[in-house]
């Protein structure tokens, strides 16, 4: 279990964060949560940025864990027509699947690092 290492504070709600910045408990996230955890990243969230989180949460609740880039990379060549993992990169350059869970307020993938 995560250990809490900072506590955030969205309007009168206190929201625990591990070390790593994701949320300890997935059922206090709100859109509001994500804008500021991504803000202290240095990232402004946009359409598209929303558009991967909001798939990725809704792929996690489906199968109970977060897609595989590859499954990410043909949903958004099914909305935009083409692209490439590149393109999803560009929205979150330190991991598209893994900043996705942590700004979408689910837990670290067991597969990333």
């Amino acid at each position: 279990m995560s250990r809490v290492a900072e506590i955030l504070h969205v309007g009168t709600c206190e929201i625990g964060l591990d070390a790593e910045g994701f949320l300890i408990d997935s059922d206090q996230w709100f859109p509001e949560v994500a804008e500021l955890v991504a803000d202290r990243d240095g990232i402004e969230l946009e359409a598209d940025h929303w558009w991967l989180i909001e798939f990725v949460r809704a792929y996690h609740a489906r199968y109970g864990n977060p897609p595989l880039m590859r499954v990410v990379v043909a949903a958004w060549r099914e909305r935009h027509g083409e692209g490439s993992s590149r393109d999803l990169y560009r929205l979150f350059p330190d991991g598209p699947v893994r900043l996705a869970c942590k700004y979408g307020g689910l837990p670290k993938p067991d597969w990333c690092i």
